[in-house]
C-alpha cells in the first residue's frame, strides 16, 4: 500500500504517517510550508513536498487529508480525477482504533497534557502503548508518536464531528465548553450531542470531570474526577517555586501526596484524571505518582524558552488560545512566580472565535500586568469580518490594563527590551510561538 498525506506536516498527520511507515507501508506527502515535523519526517525517510501541486501525486492507493484541506486543492482534485480513495485523518485513526485496545482523551481543554500523562504512566509501568499525541514531548521517541503494542493511547480531537463515531475501549473527557462551534452549525447543543453520542460508544471505562457542570449533566455512567466531588479527587493543593503538590483521594481512600513540576490547578485536574483512568486499569498508585512527578510539559504547554539575566526576564510559551485557558495559564504563572510581574504577548486565533467570545479575551487577560496584542492568526478563515485584534486592545483599555499593539516580531522584541523583573508569557495558537523563539534567541542568547 502507498499512502499520500495532504498536509503531512501537521502534528496529527505526521504521527499517523510515521505509524504507517513503521508498519512497512510506502508513505509520502505534501505540506504548505517547511516546519520541524517536515524535517523530522524526512530524517525518518519519508518524502515531503513543499507546496500543493498535482505534480506531487504519485499514484497512491489511499489519500489522507484533514478538514483544513478544502475542495479545489490540486492534489485533492488529482485524487478525484484518478479515482484514488480519499479519507480524513480521523477516519484513519478510527481504523487503527478498531484493531486495537484504545485509550483516548478528548474534551475542550487539557487533552494533550492528559494524553501525555496517561501515556507516560503506562510506558513507565511497562504496558508498551502505541501513542499518538497532539503535541511534542521528549519522553516519546518521535516527539508526537511512539510505536508500541496493541494498546493505543491517543488524543482525540473534538474540533469537528468525527470524534463522536469513535468506539473507544477507554476514554477521558476532560471538560465540555463551546469551542470550535463553526464545525457544529454554531450550535453548542449540537456539540454537546456529539459528546453525548461519543460517551455512549465507550465500551469499557469512561472517566469524566464531575466539577464541570456540562459534563456532569451530559454523562451518567462512568468514573468521575474533580476537586470538589468525584470518585477521584484532589485536595490541599499547595504551590511553591516551580512545583505543586496535592493530596489524592479515591472515594474515602487517601492516596497520599502527589507532586507536579508543572503549574496550575488545571494541571492538577489533568493529573487526577490520568490517575483515575490508569489506576482503574490496574496501575499501582506509587507508580503513577513517580510518573507524574517526573513528567515534563508538552511543547507549548508552559514551555520554558529562556532567561534574560540582564533584565531578569523569564520567557514561557503556551498554546492557551481560549479565554478559560488564558486565565488558567496566567494564574498558574502567578503561583510559580508569586513575586514577579506577569507580562503577556497574546495572539488571537481565528476571527470566528474572536466574534464568538464577545469580549471575553480582554476579560481573561486583565489579570496580567501588561499585554502586547499581536496581529490575529486567521487559520484559513477568509472573508470580511467587522472585527480584528484591536477589539482586545479596546477591552483591555476599559479594564485599565496597559496594552500595546504589534504587527511583526520586531515590534514585540522592541517592546520586551524595555521590560525587566517579569515573567513573559507568549500565548496563542498561531505563529506567536515563533515570536517566543526569536525573542528568546535575541534576549536570552539561547533557545
Amino acid at each position: 500500500m502507498k499512502y499520500h498525506f495532504i498536509g503531512i506536516g501537521g502534528v496529527g498527520m505526521s504521527s499517523l504517517a510515521m505509524h504507517l511507515a513503521s508498519e512497512g507501508y510506502q508513505v509520502y506527502g505534501s505540506n504548505y510550508e517547511e516546519n520541524e515535523r517536515v524535517e523530522y519526517l524526512r530524517s525518518k525517510g519519508i518524502s515531503v513536498y513543499i507546496g500543493h501541486s498535482q505534480e506531487n501525486f504519485n499514484r497512491p492507493d489511499l489519500v489522507i487529508r484533514t478538514t483544513a484541506i478544502k475542495q479545489g486543492n490540486p492534489e485533492l482534485v488529482r485524487a478525484i480525477q484518478e479515482s484514488a480513495p480519499t479519507i480524513y485523518r480521523m477516519e484513519l485513526l478510527k481504523m487503527i482504533f478498531s484493531r486495537s485496545t484504545s485509550v483516548c482523551v478528548t474534551g475542550t481543554d487539557g487533552k494533550t497534557t492528559t494524553t501525555a500523562m496517561v501515556a507516560k504512566i503506562l510506558i513507565d509501568a511497562g504496558k508498551d502503548p502505541t501513542v499518538f499525541l497532539g503535541g511534542l514531548n521528549s519522553f516519546l521517541p518521535d516527539g508526537n508518536y511512539r510505536r508500541g503494542g496493541n494498546l493505543v493511547v491517543s488524543e482525540l480531537d473534538e474540533s469537528d464531528g468525527f470524534f463522536a463515531s469513535f468506539k473507544a475501549n477507554n476514554a477521558i473527557i476532560t471538560n465540555v465548553r463551546g469551542d470550535h462551534l463553526e464545525h457544529y452549525d454554531n450550535s453548542f447543543e449540537n456539540l454537546k450531542n456529539h459528546f453525548r453520542f461519543f460517551s455512549r460508544g465507550v465500551k469499557d471505562l469512561l472517566v469524566y470531570n464531575a466539577d464541570d457542570p456540562i459534563s456532569d449533566r451530559l454523562f451518567t455512567n462512568g468514573v468521575t474526577f474533580g476537586k470538589d466531588k468525584g470518585h477521584y479527587r484532589f485536595s490541599e493543593r499547595k504551590t511553591s517555586l516551580m512545583s505543586q503538590t496535592f493530596r489524592g483521594w479515591c472515594g474515602d481512600i487517601d492516596l497520599g501526596y502527589f507532586k507536579l513540576m508543572i503549574p496550575g490547578e488545571y494541571n492538577a485536574y489533568n493529573a487526577i484524571a490520568s490517575t483515575a483512568l490508569t489506576h482503574e486499569l490496574g496501575i499501582p498508585v506509587d507508580s503513577i505518582k513517580k510518573s507524574l512527578e517526573s513528567y515534563r510539559s508538552v511543547e507549548r504547554r508552559f514551555t520554558f524558552r529562556g532567561i534574560d539575566y540582564s533584565r531578569n526576564l523569564f520567557l514561557f510559551d503556551d498554546y492557551a488560545h481560549t479565554p478559560d485557558e488564558i486565565s488558567s495559564t496566567i494564574r498558574g504563572a502567578r503561583e510559580f512566580f508569586p513575586d514577579k510581574r506577569i507580562i503577556v504577548v497574546f495572539q488571537p486565533h481565528r476571527y470566528s472565535r474572536l466574534v464568538r467570545e464577545n469580549g471575553r479575551f480582554a476579560l481573561s487577560l486583565k489579570d496580567a500586568n501588561e499585554v502586547c496584542v499581536y496581529k490575529l492568526y486567521e487559520a484559513y478563515e477568509k472573508g470580511q469580518y467587522a472585527i480584528d485584534e484591536t477589539e482586545v486592545l479596546k477591552g483591555l483599555s476599559s479594564y485599565g490594563v496597559p496594552a500595546v499593539h504589534a504587527v511583526d516580531y520586531s515590534e514585540i522584541l522592541e517592546w520586551l527590551e524595555k521590560k525587566s523583573d517579569a515573567v513573559i508569557l507568549f500565548l496563542g495558537a498561531g505563529d506567536i510561538t515563533e515570536a517566543s523563539k526569536i525573542s528568546a534567541l535575541k534576549l536570552c542568547k539561547l533557545y
